[in-house]
């Protein structure tokens, strides 16, 4: 952060405008503020925290900020411009303040705290001071974001406090700790110790516990590892167990038992292998031996059907020859079938003859078809010509009806 301007109005001591040209001052590098007291040092340092943060270090009232020696008519004001992340900035501020009322002769009017920001820019050859906000709320997140420090921060670290400054000078060790914990928040340091401390019992803790998992697992190791220890290799002396627990001795040893344990494994592979591969060549055996016990009582069996079949072929001619009959008899089989067929059939025909014969008069019972045949033309004949005569019997029976009722009437006209 650089400070370049500033301008004070009616603010602390100072009764008129006053300006102070930081850019100026620094030009040399640094700069000091010297004065009697009361003249207003501490107010420019208050003036800047003022127009950054709208309040003043310690806890000093806003509305006090004001000249007692101003004009009535004169307002309060800070105009601060300076340099933060790159930006270049001026805020405005005009605290809360009453006035004398211009429309009444008696009674005053208050005026508002109101703040403006704004920036420099230089846009296609353009430059000047753009407005970036005229909010309070707005103007202390850009303020914030601009510093990266909030007005306690601001205060503790760049702002030194005039009278803690001449406390801190006076004080015993004791109270300076407690002063510049104060003034510089250097509590997340002492968080920041009490951390290291902690993690320090803790590492300690966790230290021992892998000592004593350390020790286990090689008591552990040299218990797995005795068969190689005892066997004669040429390594087996320098596989001893160290007397100390120390990692720097235990890795060592156990390495030299990993590579003995290697070695070892890889003796048993090859054996494995070697077993395999015996195996293999043992169940290959044992596969072609099963495959030719198979073979053999296949043809113990088959040498069994044949000695069977032997036997029977002393039956064979009477077989070919019921065989051949046979086939000779197949050739009849649809005449044998069809005699079958039409001895069902006139079985069939008597029992509907002997069954329709029971319809008929007694004296055509016994009587052959063909004499059935004639009666059957005759009765046709009989049929038609009693058939022919019912129109005359239909004329007569209505000529008899129409005579009975002449006679009827010619009995009633008598």
């Amino acid at each position: 952060m650089y400070l370049h301007h500033l301008t004070l109005q009616a603010f602390g001591p100072f009764a008129r405008t006053e300006s102070v040209d930081f850019d100026a001052l620094t030009s040399n590098g640094l700069f000091l503020l010297r004065g009697d007291t009361g003249a207003g040092k501490t107010s420019i340092l208050d003036a800047v925290c003022f127009a950054l943060y709208g309040t003043v270090p310690g806890i000093r009232p806003t509305h006090r900020l004001r000249s007692d020696h101003a004009p009535t008519d004169t307002r309060t004001h800070v105009i601060l411009e300076f340099t933060a992340a790159g930006r270049l900035l001026k805020i405005a501020r005009k605290p809360k303040q009453t006035y004398p009322s211009k429309r009444a002769k008696t009674g005053t009017a208050t005026a508002e705290a109101t703040v403006e920001l704004h920036q420099w820019t230089d846009t296609d050859g353009v430059a000047g001071w753009e407005p970036v906000s005229a909010n309070h709320q707005d103007t202390a997140r850009e303020i914030e974001a601009a510093l990266g420090l909030s007005k306690e921060q601001f205060c503790q670290v760049v702002l030194l406090p005039q009278g803690d400054f001449a406390t801190f000078l006076r004080s015993d060790a004791k109270d300076r700790t407690v002063l510049l914990r104060r003034l510089f928040d250097t509590g997340r340091f002492q968080e920041l110790q009490a951390w290291l401390t902690n993690r320090s019992k803790a590492t300690k803790k966790d230290l021992d516990e892998v000592t004593a998992t350390l020790q286990q697992l090689s008591e552990r190791i040299h218990q797995e590892a005795g068969p190689l220890l005892h066997q004669d290799a040429p390594s087996t002396d320098e596989a001893a167990r160290p007397e100390t627990e120390d990692p720097v001795d235990v890795l060592p040893w156990a390495q030299q038992l990993r590579t003995l344990a290697v070695n070892a494994h890889t003796e048993a592979v090859a054996d494995e292998e070697r077993s395999d591969t015996e195996h293999q060549h043992a169940k290959t055996e044992h596969q072609r031996t099963h495959e030719l016990a198979g073979q053999q009582t296949q043809h113990a069996q088959a040498q069994a059907r044949r000695t069977a079949l032997d036997d029977k072929a002393a039956h064979h001619p009477r077989l070919r020859n019921e065989l051949d009959r046979g086939r000779r008899a197949e050739r009849l089989r649809p005449l044998l079938e069809a005699v079958k067929h039409t001895s069902r059939a006139l079985d069939t025909a008597t029992t509907a003859e002997d069954d329709a014969r029971t319809q008929l008069p007694e004296q055509h019972r016994r009587t052959g078809i063909p004499q059935l045949q004639a009666a059957l033309e005759q009765n046709h004949a009989e049929k038609g010509r009693v058939e022919g005569l019912l129109p005359d019997e239909q004329h007569h029976t209505l000529l008899g009806a129409q005579i009975t009722d002449l006679n009827t009437k010619a009995e009633q006209a008598h």
